[in-house]
């Protein structure tokens, strides 16, 4: 009998041998398999082959490709097979691109075992109505469920009672500090570039660390190009082209992208001045001279510019304020392919971020600036499908921040009141190891736990932060998932402000000896289910333990003061709620809606006497309503409708009369509420769009999209203004908005 049970129960088990391939007849290698629903997740060798054993039975077999339709094959198994899976490219007729596929579709994410997870490919980000008619990454990730924006068109993101600087933004691997054009308007990230984005906001893999809240993971274009290609973008706001170029028959190609906003144009030609302008400037060249070897070097650099002069009395001798700011980047990739199931990526960095304020007002200047640089290097190993038991990966990162504060340099006679100076300049290293697994105890049950180890080495003190990873997937139903994940998380980079939104002024200071890392605990609990009607269903709950915040004294001036570690104070936070997500991907409708109902509390001993108090970032209710509806094979509509509860502040509750120091008067000393007791207006916004589109097969595609922004012209509050009343002497606090109903119009063109 011992030597019969091994038998029968290999007697039970067969192997499927696939081969991907393409309409073309070419191997497809590293695709993306799934077979469920044994669980089994996989990529395909340098070859485009594949082999598992599993047991017999009914399978599906899930195949999916960048830039190819996915695909999946119903297999009954009973002995061993031999398949030869053929997938289609993506093409969408909305936006007349080709559509690279989602590394996680939605499909893919209830049967992984990720979380909080969410991916948007171009069709998402082109096809919605926002500001001036300039499609943007970062406003279609804020009407998703778990991000808050800050105030009206900016592009903040607040995820999960977290502050800005705890998203980490990487582009092609690079990290990007600021993320915003126009004073926060407009994003970075030029459209016409994106291959995939990935936004992590809980479960955190392994292989990503450094912030608290969560990883924006942006990709551009990566493949090789077949044939020359171009596309452009002419809107309101800002013009864009992107060309591509083969270099070596599916060996190399390169491609770069342009875009400028041209306000000052505009203004200065119905006689007026607004002397602002931004630019960005991408490039990448992709080399393939093998299909176990891809190599990708990539470049951004963008700038904000602003020149202006006041003359007030018209003598010439005016008051001139000049304004830059600015992100570069270079990034190097090489990923390889092993005939052994393994693959490496090895990526280099650098990114730069720096800012410059000069005011000149006759003999007299003033200039502030900052910078930040950053080298960094990683690799990553990983094999799939162990034994047929998940996947194993491993490796680890080093990064060099090298950073100047703030420098405050002056001439004249306003040495006297404000001398020159400048913080120390800091250097610090960060390091991290890691390692994962992913194993199925059963066909439902798969359990992926990691742990990072990761290291802030400051002058005379070195931090060591273990960070352990655990996500668990339990399959209740075909396509129906129960989850739950685990993550703590580090951050050695902190940004310094005094205002509740972004600014390019804000200071970036790394862990010292005095200036702890800060941390968290997160732990979230899903419900996922994705329906034959190509409907994702999801309820997220989350709480989140945060540690060492970074705050400052009240009254600090942060940008005349090259002194502001003393200042710099460490407290506590919480962060709680429950987020939902319905979302069609598929068909003439698609879209979603999401809501969040959420908390987030802080506390610092200096601060409110060491009470608990409201972050700037509690906001209750959130919810977004998005569409995009397909009209025949020519017209698209897509409409948004967004509701944000008001932002929080400190209101004056009352004052009391002292005498003035001179005995002459007195004194109205304001008293004020507890911290953020008090939230502004809520708020809620309808956007639309339609887009008509060129006869599809042509050489030459076009499309023309016209819309509003705020289309019932409800303007949102941006801050607070406070007036005293002229008849009794009461305080009157007054919402202004900053945006009322503004039209937009953009033509694109592809060839």
């Amino acid at each position: 009998m011992l030597s019969v049970a091994p038998l029968w129960l290999k007697a039970q088990h067969f192997s499927i041998i696939g081969i991907v391939k393409n309409s073309a007849g070419e191997l497809l290698p590293s695709a993306n398999v799934l077979v469920s629903p044994d669980s089994l997740i996989m990529t395909s060798d340098a070859d485009g082959a594949f082999n598992v054993r599993i047991g017999k039975g009914l399978k599906h077999i899930i195949i999916s490709y960048t830039g190819y339709e996915s695909l999946t094959r119903e297999v009954n198994l009973h002995a061993d097979t031999t398949i030869i899976f053929v997938v289609a490219a993506s093409v969408t007729e909305l936006r007349h691109l080709t559509v690279h596929g989602n590394r996680y579709s939605s499909e893919d994410i209830v049967n992984s075992t990720r979380t909080s997870t969410t991916t948007l490919t171009a069709k998402d980000i082109n096809a919605i109505p926002v500001l001036g008619g300039e499609a943007d990454v970062i406003k279609t990730l804020q009407l998703l469920p778990g991000t808050v924006r800050g105030i009206e068109g900016s592009s903040d993101l607040f995820v999960r009672g977290g502050a800005a600087d705890q998203n980490l933004v990487l582009l092609d691997g690079a990290t990007i500090y600021n993320t915003g054009h126009l004073f926060g308007f407009l994003s970075v990230f030029n459209p016409s570039i994106l291959d995939n984005v990935e936004a992590i906001n809980g479960g955190f893999p392994a292989s990503y660390g450094g912030r608290l809240s969560s990883i924006l993971d942006i990709t551009s274009n990566n493949d090789v190009a077949a044939r020359t290609t171009g596309s452009g973008d002419i809107g309101l706001i800002a013009s864009r082209l992107y060309l591509e170029q083969p270099l070596l028959k599916d060996k190399a190609s390169f491609w770069v992208s342009a875009r400028r906003t041209y306000i000052d144009k505009v203004v200065k030609a119905v006689g007026e001045e607004l002397p602002y302008f931004f630019y960005d400037l991408n490039g990448k060249i992709i080399l393939q001279p093998s299909p176990k070897n891809k190599i990708e070097f990539s470049i951004y650099n963008g700038k904000d510019v602003l020149d202006i002069f006041r003359d007030g009395n018209n003598d010439g001798n005016g008051f001139l304020t000049t304004y830059e700011s600015g992100n570069t980047t270079q990034a190097f990739r090489w990923r390889r392919a092993f005939s052994t199931r393994w693959s490496s990526v090895v990526s280099l960095t650098r990114s730069l971020y720096n800012y410059r304020i000069s005011n000149v007002f006759e003999e007299n200047e003033l200039l502030a600036l900052s910078d930040i640089e950053d080298y960094s290097a990683k690799v990553l190993f990983r094999k799939d499908s162990l034994r047929n038991k998940g996947s194993v990966q491993f490796g680890g990162e080093w990064i060099r921040h090298a950073i100047s504060p703030s420098v405050i340099n002056t001439a004249g006679t306003i040495t006297e009141l404000l001398e020159s100076s400048a913080s120390n300049g800091k250097l610090a290293h960060e390091v991290a190891v890691h390692v994962e697994h992913e194993y199925p105890f059963s066909d439902r049950l798969i359990v992926n736990a990691g742990l990072r180890a990761s290291a802030g080495i400051a002058n005379k003190k070195h931090y060591l932060v273990p960070e352990p990873r655990l996500s668990i997937r339990y399959t209740v139903a075909r396509n129906q998932s129960l989850k739950l994940s685990y993550s703590r998380m580090a951050q050695y980079m902190h940004r310094i402000s005094n205002s509740a939104v972004t600014t390019p002024m804000d200071v970036w200071y790394t862990v010292t000896d005095e200036i702890a890392p800060q941390t968290s605990h997160q732990i979230a609990g899903a419900w996922q289910h994705y329906s034959n009607k190509k409907m994702f269903f999801s309820a997220e709950l989350y709480y989140k333990d945060m540690h060492d915040l970074i705050g400052f004294e009240e009254g600090t001036n942060l940008f005349f003061n090259t002194d502001f570690e003393s200042k710099l104070i460490q407290g506590t936070g919480k962060a709680y709620g429950l987020e939902l997500l319905v979302r069609k991907e598929s068909g003439k409708l698609t879209g979603w809606i999401s809501y969040t109902l959420s908390w987030s509390r802080r506390q610092f001993t200096e601060i409110n006497d060491g009470n608990w108090f409201p972050s700037r970032y509690d906001r209750r209710h959130n919810g977004a309503v998005v569409t995009q509806y397909l009209i025949g094979r020519r017209w698209a509509a897509s409409i948004v409708w967004e509701f944000i509860s008001g932002a929080r502040f400190t209101p004056v509750v009352g004052q009391y009369v002292v005498l003035a120091p001179t005995l002459t008067g007195v004194d109205l000393i304001p008293v004020y509420s507890g911290i953020n007791e008090v939230k502004l207006a809520d708020t809620h916004r309808l956007d639309a769009g339609i887009k008509f589109m060129s006869k599809p097969g042509g050489k030459f595609q076009w499309h023309l999209f016209a819309g509003v922004y705020n289309a019932y012209n409800r303007a949102s509050p941006v801050g607070i203004i406070i007036e005293q009343s002229e008849t009794d002497g009461s305080l009157q606090y007054l919402q202004p908005g900053l945006f009322g109903l503004l039209p937009f119009i953009n033509y694109g063109f592809r060839f």
